[in-house]
């Protein structure tokens, strides 16, 4: 695996990984976060790194994001001799007390390769745990198997709902170059949740996957590009979501389904109740940290 931190849309957060790097290696510690998708797949990396280095932790995971009050002021634990570090994807947290390392998303400018125009993204707390983690355990086999959820937060923002988001394409490229995950059209994957794309059509779909391998490059354009078109006037997607959908689904090699697909199909079944929420999160991310795999893209 080549070094993200090197990756150029990283550089301004090399401060956030070695503050983090340094606190995790605390005495004793303690790693909390809401039972929701996102703050899991952040708090799998952190825990890969921990258990691939022997070093000894505690989780505590509390209600999902979607029951915590807006007048909410104690959600970081405070524990004498503990050092806690808070996995808070949408930055609830305004005061971190004494003892404890908040990990939320920061904003940053990139720029494209043979490009001189900055673009404003915000890199997400999953992306941010999966350096941090490779910092802390370069070669943990943990750590590793994570390697290909790295971009996933980044799906998971908002910010792919009204444009481009910079920093998704340059993970999904990033892991593209290095060989963790594969990147295809929608026909060349085998089990897709088509039905994340209001008006898309799924017998066209299997027609189009029957007649793909015969056809030539053109060919190929067309009909995707005839698929697609109905799509663009659905006011319950936004164009910049609906092409990566379309022409460039992250997938694991030699997994059926892309990574799109098994988000959408562990969001459909989280539990709405915020107790079995907590239990369904610790379920999943024990999963994860056993396997290397969320549970619903094991083929």
């Amino acid at each position: 695996m080549k070094d993200l931190r090197t990756a150029s849309f990283f550089a301004p957060l090399e401060g956030v990984v070695d503050e983090a790097v340094s606190f995790m290696q605390s005495e004793s510690l303690m790693l909390v976060t809401t039972a929701d998708l996102h703050s899991i797949l952040a708090l799998g990396f952190l825990e890969s790194a921990l258990l691939d280095r022997g070093i000894s932790y505690a989780r505590r995971i509390i209600m999902p994001h979607s029951h915590i009050p807006p007048d909410e002021t104690n959600l970081v634990p405070k524990q004498e001799g503990v050092n806690v570090l808070f996995v808070d994807p949408w930055d609830i947290v305004e005061t971190t007390p004494e003892n404890a390392l908040t990990l939320s998303s920061k904003p940053v400018e990139v720029e494209f390769n043979h490009s001189t125009t900055k673009r404003r993204g915000r890199i997400d707390v999953v992306l941010q745990s999966s350096v941090i983690a490779s910092t802390l355990a370069p070669n943990g086999d943990r750590t590793k198997r994570c390697r290909a959820y790295s971009g996933c937060g980044q799906w998971l923002m908002e910010s792919l709902d009204t444009t481009m988001d910079p920093i998704h394409t340059m993970i999904r490229d990033f892991l593209r170059d290095e060989g963790t995950i594969q990147v295809s059209p929608l026909p060349e994957i085998e089990n897709p949740s088509v039905e994340m794309m209001p008006r898309a059509s799924s017998r066209r779909l299997q027609r189009l996957q029957k007649l793909w391998e015969g056809m030539d490059a053109s060919s190929r354009a067309q009909a995707l590009s005839e698929y697609s078109l109905p799509l663009l006037s659905s006011d319950g997607i936004s164009t910049a979501r609906l092409e990566e959908l379309i022409w460039k689904r992250m997938r694991i090699p030699n997994q059926s389904t892309d990574l799109a697909s098994t988000l959408y199909r562990i969001m459909k079944t989280w539990p709405t109740d915020a107790d079995e929420a907590v239990i369904h999160a610790g379920r999943l991310l024990d999963e994860l940290l056993k396997t290397g795999r969320l549970p619903s893209s094991t083929d």
